[in-house]
């Protein structure tokens, strides 16, 4: 019995370590970079360079464009 607990002990342990680099996909959802202020929504044939500069000005910010594939603001 103290053996199987031992194998579901560890298969959970490596399960969950296993979990915690997907968690980044969370956080990446607004990138920051040195050259752009903030990068939020995906850029795709409807969601294009027209529309992500209309909604950073909306958010105040005075330029926005299609960066690797997501949409990000300037100041």
């Amino acid at each position: 019995m103290n053996i199987t607990k031992a194998y579901v002990i560890i298969f959970l342990v490596v399960i969950r370590t296993n979990s915690f680099p997907n968690s980044n996909g969370l956080a990446s959802s607004v990138i920051e970079t040195s050259k752009n202020d903030v990068c939020f929504v995906p850029c795709t044939i409807r969601y294009g360079t027209f529309e992500c500069f209309h909604d950073c000005f909306l958010k105040d910010y005075r330029d926005g464009n299609c960066v690797h594939g997501r949409c990000c603001c300037t100041k």
